[in-house]
């Protein structure tokens, strides 16, 4: 059944695309599936469908099977994919709702204390699995969540320690989805087959057999995307063939060090990258498969970032923002912003917050006269402890970073702390954003999509062969112009554990959302009702 999203207009059935290879079929060996204008779309809305948790359109065409992780809980069989009754109908939009429910934004308060939390007790892995039955193939679709509206969702990120050759952060989330393979379950697909209690892991095992009657495609955004690379590296290392995978990254940090060992025949795996967009240079050294990377005009910019675009502060902001070529580099950049902010009086950084952050969160900050600088320390700790794991140094290159405090705020200077803020916001996201949340101008990664590859020869260029490689000369490792230095100068604090949401309180959140929910549908079935 032909059923074309409301985004890109693409037909969610039809993924004949996916697993060409150079116009050969899906038997071919080794490298990334050709990539076409129908195949990026589908995989935007995968990725799409991670932040938003919402199967219907893929319902109607043909998807079946689906599953939602979201920070350790999972949501999966028979009560999640029930149809044909009012009843079943209800639980699984009472369960899709409580699955939004648990990746919304915390209280900000919450936030910052989750933000402030130990490193290894903080997890923020999101996303959600669907399989498609077709001719003698079924082909499973995971789309990985980027990093989520709670402060807490960025430690992972800012996890940059090496373990076996990747970013530690990325590397424990795809663990931590590894771990739930054998209890994502596929009834659909189980009766289908007469394999009752199929799961995941079940799929995968026979992915590493000729002749298996699954394909795997797997996508993501930003962190999302980079733990659709560890997670793919995993599989191949553990014997799944590359041909029956196609993995589609959108935004894609780097994960990878230097050295780390290459599956034969390379990654199956392509990465969308915009130019301006700082976070596919952050993460480690290297990107595992192609990058293609579009280079936006200032039309371009126009479209997809609207009026900031035509920013003066902005334009500063982004072309200090774009010299950093490497992780460590754009780590300096951000420890010379928060110590930028540092430097500035409490009343005038409470007076930009409050005009740019939720009230609770400004009455928060005015509730104790060191909740600020508390605040401050605790994300310039993470950073320089980041800069430190990647960079393989001992300590940080002061005056280098003094060189970058002085770019920074001879910026804020000139413009004013509230431009100055905004600029730095708007350099940092828009280049980033995938879909829509609010304003006029036209998501980055949606216009790449939906319009960028159809000028592929003016804006995107391939980057390099499907293997382990730094993916274009933009995002190749750059020498730092200064050495190490002497010491950070910065004192760590022990960050305080953030106390449970109690069980009553969650009980009563989630009773009413489930009332709400309730009402809707009964409304709906009296419309449907009068109707006929």
């Amino acid at each position: 059944m032909a059923a074309k999203t409301p985004l890109t207009g693409v037909d969610l059935s039809d993924i004949s695309s996916l697993f060409l290879r150079s116009g050969r079929s899906a038997g071919a060996d080794g490298g990334a599936p050709d990539l076409s204008r129908h195949t990026v779309c589908l995989s935007y809305e995968l990725a799409t469908a991670a932040y938003t948790m919402d199967p219907d359109s893929w319902l109607q065409a043909g998807w079946r099977d689906f599953s939602m992780l979201v920070n350790r809980s999972l949501i999966t069989g028979e009560m999640l994919n029930g149809t044909g009754s009012p009843l079943n109908d209800l639980t699984r939009a009472t369960l899709q709702t409580l699955a939004k429910l648990k990746m919304s934004a915390l209280n900000p308060v919450e936030q910052v204390l989750n933000l402030r939390q130990p490193e290894e007790e903080s997890t923020s892995l999101k996303a959600i699995v669907m399989l498609r039955p077709g001719d003698g193939l079924m082909t499973v679709a995971i789309g990985f969540m980027g990093t989520g509206k709670q402060l807490g969702d960025w430690i992972p990120n800012m996890r940059m320690a090496v373990q076996d050759g990747l970013h530690e952060g990325f590397l424990q989330l795809a663990q931590e989805f590894t771990e739930k393979l054998p209890h994502i379950a596929f009834p659909c697909a189980a009766g289908l087959l007469d394999r009752p209690g199929l799961s995941l892991k079940d799929i995968i095992d026979s992915l590493k057999q000729p002749g298996s009657p699954f394909r795997l495609w797997v996508c993501g955004h930003s962190q999302g995307a980079a733990v659709m690379q560890v997670f793919v590296d995993q599989l191949l290392n553990a014997g799944v063939r590359a041909e029956y995978l196609c993995g589609i990254g959108f935004a894609s940090p780097t994960v990878a060090h230097p050295g780390r060992a290459v599956p034969p025949g390379g990654y199956p795996v392509t990465h969308i990258l915009n130019e301006d967009d700082l976070v596919p240079r952050v993460g480690a050294w290297l990107h595992l498969g192609e990058c293609l990377v579009f280079t936006p005009s200032d039309a371009d910019r126009l479209k997809m970032y609207g009026p900031a675009a035509q920013d003066p502060c902005t334009a500063e902001a982004h072309r200090q923002l774009q010299l950093a070529r490497t992780a460590p580099d754009a780590l300096m950049n951000g420890i010379a912003i928060l110590r930028v902010l540092h430097q500035q009086s409490e009343a005038s950084l409470r007076h930009v917050l409050g005009e740019t952050e939720q009230k609770p969160f400004v009455e928060w900050l005015n509730a104790g006269e060191d909740n600020l600088l508390k605040l401050l320390d605790s994300l310039s700790g993470r950073l320089e402890r980041g800069y430190l794991a990647v960079s393989g140094e001992t300590a940080l290159p002061e005056a280098y970073l003094n060189t970058l405090t002085l770019t920074w705020e001879a910026l804020l200077r000139k413009y004013g702390a509230a431009a100055w803020v905004r600029a730095v916001k708007n350099a940092c996201i828009l280049p980033h954003r995938l879909y829509r949340v609010s304003g006029s101008e036209t998501p980055a990664y949606f216009y790449i999509a939906t319009d960028g590859l159809d000028r592929r020869h003016q804006g995107i260029a391939a980057a390099g062969p499907a293997v382990i490689s730094g993916g274009s000369a933009a995002l190749r490792p750059a020498a730092r112009a200064d050495g190490p230095g002497l010491s950070s100068g910065h004192v760590y604090r022990r960050a305080a554990v953030r106390k449970p949401v109690p069980a009553s309180t969650r009980a009563s959140r989630y009773a009413s959302a489930f009332r709400l929910l309730a009402v809707s549908q009964i409304r709906k079935w009296r419309d449907i009702r009068k109707r006929r």
